[in-house]
Parts: structure tokens; C-alpha cells; sequence
């Protein structure tokens, strides 16, 4: 680093007799200001040190650099504390009050920079926004909140960790784009809570035995409405019952199943190709992708047992038409079924049979959690994650319906072990095995 006499220099110059000024680092200065005054004439000093502009002497010239230094210092100072001043007037509520909301700026900055958020995930933020962060945060600047005001807030809420933690997310969010902006100077660091979440129970061997029965009439009798609501034909009860079935011997999603193609039923090869789920928007496409970070679904192809196969094979062929979604296997009402009451119908089931879905956290998820937990040492390591569309890698690639018949062939040696789902299981000797 250059090592300077004194804040500045100045030239004489002999032809005209007028000198020249050049401002260095060591005035205190930034580095462009000091570009900026190299060799310039005094000549150039402001109207407020107009009388500094014409020094005739070398003493006079110094007198003039260290005043102008010293209004530099002073300039930059108000200018510094204007900034701050500007910091401390934007609250929270004027800055993020229109953030996560359609065609926000930041939203659609994030997009083209492939940093992009599903439609739900955009409107818990805005829910935090909305029900938490502005209520209690709203008018105070972004400048003053400190994490240990935000955990007090948070714990005084009837809520549990895993929501306080996305609040936080969410404020991070907002935060991130103040520091961007120049609002802020850096992002507070905040500790999350511990998360208490619990695993999806799984259904016992027993259970699976009562909740898919082989007998028509049986498998009607459990999956049919409640006797206390309006009553339905048995063909819906029975689309229900064959739904829930086929889900669980193939370890299937909601919206994966819920989208379910008669082009993706393979039963003379045993098995299922499973490409396509409804999406947040009620949308059917392919599979989603998670972060980079958690295992990614994607395509694959899975043999089922045989009794699933009949199970099956008996609602396809009597599959209702429906022209809105041609194929569709499982339609209700001629449309999709809504994620709310394909949840309503799995627990319509689990009451009919005495099973407690609300102690044991049983969801339609808790289909996939069986799936896994009962083949995991049944199948090779290997083969579970294909069928259940597993890997540590982000996708890549995408597999079209020839390719992942190529696949369901290939799987052919695995019938014996699969068949296995259905076989009556030591329930202490099975791990669950987290499934997502």
C-alpha cells in the first residue's frame, strides 16, 4: 500500500504560475474522489469555496486543500447520515406489503434467475406476510428488527415450530430483497426451532387384509360413504376402495395417483408407469421436482402384486367416461378428485374399520409410508428406490412411456418379491422407513 506524506499534493505550475491539486487516501477520502481530484486546477473547487480558486501562493494553495478537504469530509458525512436517515423511515409494511402477491417484481427476478416457487409455497409466504410479519412487525423499520424480538413474538403464538420456522423464512425472504436494495446493510442471522414432526404411521398386515378385502361387495362395503350422509351408488365406493389399493401396492403420491392414466396400467406386464401427477394448480403434468438437496421424484416404472392387479383389472373395465380428462382412471363427478376429499375418503375407510387415522397421523401419504416400510427388506436397496422414484441427483432427463415400459420388462425377475406385499408380516421386525 502507498504510503503518503500528507492528505495531498500540490503542483506549481511554472508556465501560468497556478497550481494544481491532487487528494490522496490518506485524507480520509474514498478511493473516487481521489481519482476524480488528481492534478486538477483549483479552478474547480465549488461555488461555496469560491474564494479558495485562485491561491497565489504555495502557502495560500494549502490553506485551500485543507479547507476543501474538510468540506469533502463534511459533504460525505451528511450524505452518509441522509442514507441512514432513509433506512430508518422504511418499515416494514411500506417495503413488503405487496411482496408474493401476482406479478410482484421480485417474483418474476427470481424466476428468470431459475429460483422459482410453487403456487403454494408463494402463498404460505403471503399468509405469513399477511397473518404475522406485518400485524406485529409492520411499522417497524427493517433496520431494527433483531432476531430475539422475532422469537419472542413467535413463541407467544399458538403454533407449532415448523410454521415459526417458515415465518422466519418468510422474513428472511423479505430481508434478503431490503439488503438488495441498499435498505439494510445485512441479512440478521436467525437460529431456527426445532422441528418436531412426526413420521406417517403405516398399516399393519392386518389392516391392509380388512381395507381390501378381494370379495367386490366387501371392498364396496368398507369404502362407501358414511351411513349418516347421502347415499352414492357402489361404483364410487368401489373407485375408492380400488384408488386407495393401488396406491399402496405401488407406494404412489396423491396427485400421482389422483392423475392415474388408463395408458399407464401395464397389467399384462405387472405393473404400473407412473409419469404424470396433478399439480398445486389442479393441473396433470409430469412429475415435479423437489430441491436439488431432497430426493427427486421422477418417472419410473413399478411391478405390483397380483391381487392388486385384479383389484384393477375389475374398475377398469367399467371405467366412467370423461371427456374433460380422456383415460382418466379414477374421475369423480367427471373431473379430478380434490386433495381434500381424497382425504376425506381414506378416513371414511380407516373409521368404518375402527382405525384411529388422527392419533396414528394416518394421510394418503401414510399409503407410501406402507409401501416402503413393508418392501424395504423384501426388495434390494436398489430396486425400492427405483419403484419408488428415488435418487440423490437432480433429474436430468425424462423418460417417455416406451423407455419406462423398457423398464417395467426389465423388473420382471422382481414378481415373486413383490408379491410379498400382500403376505401376512412380523410387524416388530420392520423398520418404518422414512418415504417422501
Amino acid at each position: 500500500m502507498a504510503k503518503y506524506s500528507k492528505p495531498y499534493n500540490i503542483i506549481c505550475r511554472t508556465d501560468s504560475k497556478s497550481y494544481r491539486l491532487s487528494l490522496n487516501p490518506s485524507s480520509g477520502l474514498p478511493v473516487s474522489i481521489c481519482q476524480e481530484w488528481f492534478r486538477r486546477s483549483f479552478q474547480h473547487l465549488p461555488a461555496e469555496l469560491a474564494q479558495y480558486r485562485n491561491p497565489k501562493s504555495p502557502n495560500m494553495a494549502d490553506i485551500a486543500a485543507r479547507t476543501f478537504i474538510l468540506y469533502l469530509q463534511k459533504k460525505l458525512e451528511e450524505t452518509n447520515s441522509a442514507e441512514r436517515a432513509s433506512v430508518i423511515e422504511v418499515t416494514t409494511n411500506d417495503f413488503a406489503k405487496d411482496m408474493f402477491s401476482d406479478g410482484a417484481a421480485h417474483l418474476k427476478r427470481w424466476k428468470e434467475k431459475g429460483y422459482i416457487l410453487k403456487p403454494q409455497t408463494i402463498d404460505q409466504h403471503r399468509r405469513n406476510l399477511l397473518n404475522y410479519i406485518i400485524p406485529q412487525f409492520g411499522e417497524v423499520s427493517l433496520s431494527k428488527i433483531r432476531p430475539a424480538k422475532v422469537e419472542d413474538f413467535l413463541l407467544e403464538q399458538p403454533i407449532g415450530n415448523s410454521t415459526r420456522n417458515t415465518i422466519i423464512y418468510t422474513l428472511q425472504l423479505i430481508m434478503q430483497e431490503a439488503e438488495r436494495e441498499g435498505i439494510i446493510d445485512m441479512v440478521p442471522e436467525f437460529e431456527p426451532f426445532k422441528r418436531h414432526s412426526k413420521r406417517q404411521n403405516v398399516l399393519s398386515s392386518e389392516e391392509l387384509e380388512a381395507l381390501f378385502p378381494d370379495d367386490e361387495k366387501e371392498l364396496i362395503k368398507v369404502w362407501r360413504r358414511p351411513d349418516d350422509m347421502r347415499k352414492e351408488s357402489d361404483e364410487i365406493a368401489l373407485m375408492f376402495g380400488t384408488l386407495f389399493c393401488t396406491a399402496a401396492s405401488a407406494g404412489m403420491r396423491s396427485g400421482e395417483i389422483r392423475a392415474m392414466s388408463t395408458e399407464q396400467a401395464c397389467l399384462a406386464n405387472s405393473g404400473l408407469l407412473i409419469d404424470r401427477a396433478v399439480d398445486d394448480r389442479g393441473i396433470i403434468g409430469p412429475l415435479s421436482v423437489k430441491k436439488a438437496s431432497e430426493e427427486d421424484p421422477r418417472p419410473r416404472a413399478v411391478i405390483i402384486p397380483k391381487k392388486s392387479i385384479k383389484i384393477l383389472e375389475r374398475w377398469l373395465d367399467r371405467t366412467p367416461a370423461c371427456p374433460e380428462y380422456p383415460g382418466l382412471v379414477f374421475p369423480y363427478g367427471k373431473k379430478l378428485i380434490s386433495p381434500y376429499y381424497i382425504l376425506d375418503r381414506l378416513r371414511y375407510g380407516l373409521d368404518r374399520l375402527g382405525i384411529d387415522h388422527e392419533k396414528r397421523r394416518l394421510t394418503v401419504h401414510c399409503l407410501r409410508y406402507t409401501y416402503n416400510t413393508r418392501m424395504k427388506n423384501k426388495l434390494p436397496k436398489e430396486i425400492l428406490q427405483e419403484f419408488l422414484g428415488h435418487r440423490s441427483d437432480r433429474m436430468t432427463d425424462h423418460y417417455d412411456n416406451p423407455i419406462l415400459l423398457e423398464r417395467l420388462l426389465a423388473f420382471q425377475d422382481m414378481r415373486p418379491k413383490v408379491e410379498l406385499f400382500w403376505a401376512k408380516t412380523d410387524e416388530n421386525k420392520i423398520l418404518p422407513f422414512k418415504a417422501s
